[in-house]
């Protein structure tokens, strides 16, 4: 909805979100968890191979936000750790494929385990009602926000 018809303070309000999201992040944030030689833009990237094998170079930039040149660097810089690596699509030379090598996916369960053994630190601080209070809130956020994105890509 636009912003004159809520009649909210918008910048409040982003305000609130941006902080509670950052909160979150540090948290959980496994740059922060561990000593990795990754800068957090390239854990993001990393990490996206958790869910999906391959990604196109176009996929992974949509993906992250950045330009197609961006992207292009931090993967650059993944192979050259050897984290990542490169194919030819076999239907379509021009397509470039990007997958986890096998240090790379060691390097990703390593993260993910991390993470989760953070999280769940976090998570036993609080009462078992907290914890469905926090799963339901954060589950209704990410429905919210893909719901969100879905209308503005119909647009």
């Amino acid at each position: 909805m636009k912003k004159e018809r809520r009649g909210k303070d918008w910048d409040a309000i982003g305000n609130r979100i941006f902080l509670a999201y950052n909160e979150i992040s540090k948290t959980i944030n496994p740059s922060q968890l561990i000593k990795v030689d990754l800068t957090s833009s390239q854990i993001k990237v990393i990490v996206s191979f958790f869910h999906q094998k391959t990604f196109t170079m176009a996929e992974l930039s949509r993906a992250h936000g950045v330009s197609f040149s961006t992207m292009t660097s931090m993967v650059d810089r993944l192979l050259q750790n050897g984290l990542l690596e490169r194919q030819r699509d076999e239907k379509d030379r021009r397509i470039v494929l990007v997958s986890l090598s096998a240090q790379g996916k060691k390097m990703v369960d390593y993260l993910m385990k991390a993470r989760k053994q953070k999280l769940e630190k976090f998570l036993c601080e609080l009462s078992q009602e907290e914890v469905r209070e926090f799963v339901k809130s954060i589950e209704n956020v990410a429905r919210y926000m893909s719901r969100a994105k879905g209308n503005m890509l119909r647009k």
